[in-house]
């Protein structure tokens, strides 16, 4: 167990993303077309087009900082869909309201599109230098031999320092022993546990498996008013088909082979898990609403988007009595789990590779890792660290600062904003050195299982009936 105290995350939003407030709006001019909009270059010898469902303002800082740095180099950001209008927050500070930007999930339509559109271009050897591969089975392009092998480049690349970033990340992201598509930056998938309400009990999360959990979690149901509700949950909300693609992703390769391509879904250990994922349900063990989302042992919606994440959120929900859980997992990798929203792989037919991994190299670089801009968990140690140090100039009128004034206003709760102390900002370390495991399956293949468990879940079909169509339905997409 990780004894970094924590909560509930009840916003969507990052908190450091007060950091970057004075960012938020680019210079960069764009035009749009029936595909979505692209940046405008500038003339140059070369020019290099990233390919992207939605820019954000890393990149386009990213941009326009190599350009200076590479006259000879342009950047062309090929957007799919704008980003949408989002809610915003307000943190208060010296008498003034500085707003926050509120981080919404980009709608499951979109990405659907944006994969299908690259997947054409990179088929059609139309598709772009960079590209983001959020929501593609890079694995599939890679067989194709339609990705440059990253892991080709590190190596030969004598200025690209792999002791520099953590391993764990880069281990975790390969396939058939090669990175094909790096991240630039991770968030991370964490349960939150309510140490109140745990009383105690010991939970081995480096080991435990999601028969472990329901094991500890039955014990802790009660019902000592007898209304024939639980007291108290063992897990928050969270609906069937997040659950399957929770337990499913923490497992994947038990499950499916996409190297090659042999599908493992027809055996006993995915029929069990799948009962035991709907006996969670039929056993009371998971709240049925947020009526009381207090009143849950583990919350499922503790994802870590942030550094400041990990120590501020105690102090805004659960009195403080919280800590960081890792998710349990029939596979034998172990560790913290992770998922990118800015993955990037290189096209393989592309005019421009040595330019494009320039350009991806940069944004792995200290200066680009260590951006307020990255809104992320940086993936390069160098980076991690400049973060956490700006971290502790919050609240004060250092760097990160705003003025020892500065509060946030949660929820119609209003709160100081502060650095982390120097065992707060140890623990972060620790988490980041044990991130090791690929919370991201293949997009299509989850699709499946969770369409075909539906039905299962809703008590009209047997688990060995909705494993048989996921079996004849995954293996014939392997061998497509």
């Amino acid at each position: 167990m990780h004894k970094l105290t924590v909560k509930q995350s009840v916003i969507a939003c990052s908190l450091v993303s007060l950091l970057s407030l004075t960012a938020c709006s680019s210079n960069t001019t764009t035009t749009t077309g029936d595909t979505g909009s692209t940046t405008t270059p500038a003339t140059g010898n070369k020019t290099v087009t990233l390919s992207v469902m939605t820019s954000d303002r890393f990149l386009e800082l990213a941009k326009q900082k190599y350009e200076a740095l590479h006259p000879d180099t342009k950047i062309n950001i090929k957007e799919y869909e704008a980003a949408p209008q989002t809610a915003t927050g307000q943190g208060q500070g010296q008498g003034q309201q500085q707003q926050m930007v509120m981080v919404k999930k980009p709608d499951p339509k979109n990405i659907e599109k944006y994969a299908s559109s690259v997947g054409a271009e990179l088929m059609s050897g139309k598709a772009s230098d960079v590209i983001v591969t959020s929501g593609l089975p890079f694995q599939k392009y890679a067989d194709k031999k339609l990705l440059e092998n990253i892991s080709d480049l590190m190596s030969k690349d004598a200025s690209f320092k792999k002791d520099n970033y953590y391993a764990g990340i880069f281990d975790a992201m390969k396939y058939n022993g090669s990175l094909y598509t790096v991240p630039i930056k991770v968030g991370l998938n964490m349960w939150i546990g309510n140490q109140a309400l745990l009383s105690g009990q010991q939970v081995d999360d480096g080991k435990w498996t999601w028969a472990d959990f329901k094991k500890q979690a039955s014990a802790l149901v009660s019902d000592k008013n007898n209304d024939g509700k639980p007291d108290t949950y063992p897990l928050g909300k969270i609906e069937p088909d997040q659950l399957i693609t929770s337990m499913l992703n923490s497992s994947f390769s038990k499950f499916a082979d996409v190297g090659a391509k042999k599908a493992k879904f027809d055996s006993p250990d995915f029929i069990n898990m799948l009962k035991l994922a709907k006996s969670l349900y039929d056993d009371k063990l998971i709240l049925a609403d947020n009526s009381d989302p207090d009143n849950v042992v583990f919350q499922p919606k503790g994802n870590v988007l942030m550094y400041m994440d990990m120590y501020m959120m105690p102090k805004m929900n659960f009195d403080g009595k919280g800590a960081y859980y890792n998710l349990p997992s029939e596979s034998e990798a172990k560790g913290t789990q992770f998922t990118s929203s800015l993955p990037l792989a290189i096209n393989s037919k592309s005019a421009n590779k040595k330019e494009a991994w320039e350009f991806v190299k940069y944004l792995l670089s200290d200066e680009m890792q260590s951006s307020r801009e990255l809104s992320g968990i940086a993936v390069n140690k160098n980076g991690a660290k400049a973060q956490i140090d700006l971290l502790k100039t919050l609240g004060t009128a250092g760097e990160g600062g705003a003025g020892k004034s500065m509060k946030l206003n949660i929820n119609g709760k209003a709160m100081a904003v502060t650095p982390p102390t120097e065992q707060e900002a140890a623990a972060i370390e620790k988490v980041l050195n044990n991130i090791s495991v690929n919370g991201e399956s293949d997009p299509k293949i989850t699709n499946i299982v969770v369409e075909e468990t539906a039905p299962f879940f809703q008590g009209q079909k047997s688990a060995e009936e909705v494993v048989k169509v996921i079996q004849n339905k995954v293996s014939t997409y392997l061998q497509e």
